[in-house]
């Protein structure tokens, strides 16, 4: 079983430097090769950041005060990244980030979950617009595509978004 980790980098943004030498600090999520780059709303002397151990120093109300920031920042993702996981869907970085902001991620939507649901809808209609064996088909090529998705792709649903014209040949 393959682990992803979530790798959470603040950065300190010396290109974009305030009247006041300041300059913002950016959190970078990186999850399954995507990246997210977002704004903390916090600006730090480019002189305090140690970007090898991610904090400011020297100690003094200012950088502690950006320190303890940045560790709730961090643990509000972490937060948002284990209750992502313990839902045991598909996810991606946008996800993670949204959590965090509060939003409710996008639903991702997958070939063998919309297959149950239009078979559900089929289910009704049996005897009133279509024949048993026509549904018996349609949960037949279900159950090809469900087999053909776990021995391709090694997972139990394949998500919509990414069906290529390649994934019909395949199959």
């Amino acid at each position: 079983m393959k682990i992803n980790k979530l790798n959470i980098l603040f950065i300190s943004a010396n290109n974009k430097i305030r009247n006041d030498g300041k300059v913002p600090l950016l959190c970078r999520l990186t999850y399954l090769e995507q990246r997210k780059q977002i704004t903390t709303g916090l600006f730090i002397n480019p002189k305090h950041w140690n970007s090898k151990h991610q904090k400011a120093e020297p100690p003094n109300d200012e950088t502690e005060f950006i320190n303890s920031q940045l560790s709730l920042i961090k643990s509000k993702i972490n937060r948002a990244f284990l209750l992502l996981q313990v839902q045991e869907g598909n996810f991606t970085v946008e996800d993670i980030h949204m959590l965090y902001k509060g939003k409710k991620p996008t639903k991702e939507h997958n070939v063998v979950e919309q297959f149950e649901s239009h078979l559900n809808m089929l289910k009704k209609l049996v005897g009133i617009d279509i024949k048993q064996a026509t549904w018996n088909k349609f949960y037949y090529v279900k159950n090809n595509v469900k087999s053909f998705i776990k021995w391709k792709y090694k997972t139990n649903d394949f998500p919509l978004k990414k069906l290529t014209l390649q994934f019909l040949i395949d199959f």
